[in-house]
């Protein structure tokens, strides 16, 4: 099959074909990677294709019910079509990650288990989501070599035992295992900080898109 040609709105809205879509079985909320994106011709007279930048951009977008997909502004700005008219050769079209992978709705139960299997879920689609991130970016190396997965490992254990080391020193081991609520206060406020810090680490989409024409 020839790479399709695909109409994109100043928006950078672009439909994929129908055909396309049954083909590669694409459906409403999957994120979709795009391998190649090249600029044909752009609507606009005063403007020769010849005279854009000689590129083709790498992406990763969701799609919706229509079939419509978004050029985020990082590739068009790239491509010299920012807030223009453009046909776009788009080729190597497929499913990254499919919309059953993304977090269910929650219900108005308020029974634990339900509760629980919701968060557990969000927690899941999550971490699938930036494993996606993390093998899409370029800069970095998904998954990481056996000589980086071990020092990984191996930081994380020293940090580990300096930090049981200290707290028992302090007396707060001590004091977390009688229930302190001021240690545990402490603990927990520890913990949900290098959660935040982990979470703001790991590459987004956004982000991901910007390593991806970089």
């Amino acid at each position: 099959m020839a790479e399709p040609i695909c109409y994109m709105n100043e928006r950078g809205s672009v439909t994929i074909d129908a055909e396309i879509r049954d083909i590669r079985n694409i459906t409403d909320g999957d994120l979709v990677r795009l391998s190649e994106v090249k600029v044909v011709k752009v609507e606009d007279e005063e403007i020769d294709v010849n005279d854009l930048p000689d590129e083709t951009c790498r992406t990763i977008s969701k799609i919706n019910d229509r079939g419509v997909i978004r050029i985020q502004k990082e590739v068009r700005q790239a491509l010299g079509i920012e807030g223009r008219r453009a046909k776009l050769e788009i080729s190597g079209i497929e499913v990254v990650r499919t919309a059953n992978e993304l977090p269910t709705e929650a219900h108005s139960s308020i029974v634990p288990i339900d509760i629980a299997a919701f968060y557990a879920n969000a927690a899941a689609s999550w971490s699938r989501a930036k494993a996606l991130f993390l093998r899409e970016n370029p800069d970095i190396e998904y998954p990481p070599s056996t000589a980086t997965t071990t020092k990984i490992m191996g930081s994380g254990m020293v940090i580990a035992m300096v930090g049981i080391l200290l707290l028992s020193q302090n007396g707060a081991l001590e004091a977390l295992a009688a229930g302190d609520r001021i240690e545990w206060a402490g603990l927990s406020i520890a913990f949900a900080y290098g959660v935040i810090v982990m979470s703001l680490s790991l590459p987004s989409h956004k982000g991901t898109v910007r390593a991806l024409v970089e």
